[in-house]
């Protein structure tokens, strides 16, 4: 009887965090697209984009970026104490300074206006000549965010549960009675956002959602029993992906009285508050918050090859997770290699500026857009690793005379003094589900020698086994299934049960 390859199911949503025995799965640097037609597999993996430098903002000491807003003909970016409105190019256009020199600000566009607000004081940046005027007395000094809704500025009250409107497309000028107030608890008003022309008022514990009625001097009413027990855990989380925002939640009325609460990743449709977060992002979030912070956490979103992602980086945790909104799973990204389990990406924050993305590095003042055939993160190694599901025979010991994996091969860099021109992976195995053993080298060809196949035997005997699959060249990465040849103890041919990735 002829022994045959059997395909294996190598893609899942698990991530692992609680506990290995339940899953060791893990997507790194690569995220999961599902083939309506399932034409050679249902599922399918490939490489996250690189980043490519587009310039240096020069900002202060080269100091990161603590905000940056644009427009399709505009760039505006804070670092340091300097506002500088920015050519497509990076060139300085109009530039004018702030109060403060350091932590995240708030940045929202009129028509004729940029405002800022940097938990100090607030400012109005006049693109076309780069003068800033200081908000008035009866702005709400030490709002750390400004939103822009339905023709007004609106900023918090920090410590209060009040939130402060401009006049009519005029941040320079603020009413001391035009404020609102939250009104389904009194748990302090952490920031305000719009979407999709409704005011939307994050609290520690709550949200809110109010609509423009035209009052006066008040224009803005609280949306009767739209409020969610879903506060906002981390000010600079908040991201707008497509028709919704996102954000690192602190639910179930986790800062009232008699009510412990959690961490998750919730998303906002709508005047709908949902968890988006699985239960093993969930315990990373609950994790990381123990053992170090994540209240710190900034997000962003971007666009990518028809899917829509949404990152979020925590500084002092050293880790970033990103959500494809468009399928649902998450998985990790991050720049360089760690001896660490996990490390952080480069990117901090984002905007969308003269027809393509931007994205802000954490450490200095670079701007990178992603691109396809940057597979460095600005010269940093971009680690590839996919985990994949448990291969196991119903529990029966087995051996493994044979994998395959069904990847894009040939696609080695041209020149041969560079890293990538004979590109390789490394395939392991944990027998465990804990601990991996050595690591195998497998080519992936080079340039042109597409016919190459990813294949390697003898690999030992299990009970379970979980396949690694990493790669640090910078090349193409694509793995569109994989299959196996398995014997239970005693000789007998495994059978066929597995479905197809």
């Amino acid at each position: 009887m002829t022994a045959r390859l059997k395909k294996i199911a190598l893609f899942g949503e698990g991530v692992y965090s609680k506990s290995a025995i339940v899953t060791r799965q893990r997507r790194l640097n690569c995220y999961l697209e599902v083939r309506p037609d399932k034409d050679k597999s249902s599922i399918v993996l490939y490489g996250t984009p690189g980043l490519k430098l587009l310039f240096n903002v020069m900002t202060p000491q080269n100091q990161p970026l603590r905000g940056t807003i644009g427009t399709d003909t505009a760039l505006y970016t804070v670092g340091g104490n300097q506002v500088k409105s920015l050519s497509a190019t990076g060139g300085t256009l109009t530039q004018g300074s702030i109060g403060t020199s350091t932590g995240l600000v708030g940045m929202a566009l009129n028509p004729t206006q940029l405002m800022i607000v940097d938990g100090s004081a607030g400012y109005v940046f006049n693109p076309a000549t780069g003068a800033i005027t200081i908000a008035p007395a009866a702005f709400p000094n030490g709002a750390r965010t400004v939103t822009y809704c339905n023709g007004f500025f609106i900023c918090e009250l920090p410590g209060t549960n009040q939130f402060f409107v401009s006049a009519f497309n005029d941040g320079t000028v603020w009413n001391g009675l035009s404020f609102g107030s939250a009104v389904q608890a009194i748990d302090g008003i952490k920031a305000c956002d719009t979407l999709n022309g409704i005011l939307v008022v994050f609290s520690a514990g709550h949200t809110e959602f109010w609509q423009n009625v035209g009052g006066n001097p008040e224009p803005f009413q609280y949306i009767t029993n739209s409020a969610s027990m879903t506060g906002l855990a981390a000010i600079g989380s908040r991201v707008h992906a497509g028709e919704s925002l996102l954000f690192l939640a602190k639910t179930n009325g986790g800062s009232f009285q008699n009510s412990a609460g959690s961490f998750q990743i919730a998303r906002i449709r709508g005047y709908a508050v949902d968890i988006v977060s699985t239960s093993d992002i969930d315990n990373i979030l609950q994790t990381m918050a123990s053992t170090s912070t994540i209240t710190d956490c900034t997000g962003y979103s971007f666009l990518w090859d028809n899917h829509l992602f949404a990152q979020f980086n925590f500084p002092t945790a050293n880790r970033s997770l990103l959500l494809d909104t468009t399928t649902g799973f998450w998985g990790e990204v991050q720049s360089g290699i760690t001896s660490g389990y996990a490390a952080r990406h480069l990117g901090n924050l984002a905007c969308s500026a003269y027809g393509q993305q931007m994205i802000a590095d954490y450490a200095n003042g670079n701007l990178y857009t992603p691109d396809a055939n940057t597979y460095t993160d600005n010269g940093n190694v971009i680690v590839r690793e996919l985990v994949t599901r448990v291969a196991l025979e119903e529990f029966n010991t087995f051996s493994i005379p044979q994998i395959y994996l069904d990847m894009e091969t040939g696609v080695g860099l041209s020149n041969p003094s560079l890293q990538g021109y004979e590109p390789r992976i490394g395939l392991s195995i944990a027998r465990d589900g804990r601990h991996f053993g050595m690591e195998r080298m497998i080519s992936l060809g080079r340039m042109g020698q597409d016919t190459v196949r990813v294949n390697s035997r003898r690999w030992g005997r299990a009970r379970t086994a979980n396949l690694r699959i990493r790669c640090t060249d910078p090349i193409k990465f694509v793995i569109a299934g994989g299959a196996v040849r398995t014997k239970v103890r005693g000789g007998r041919q495994a059978p066929s049960s597995k479905a197809s990735a």
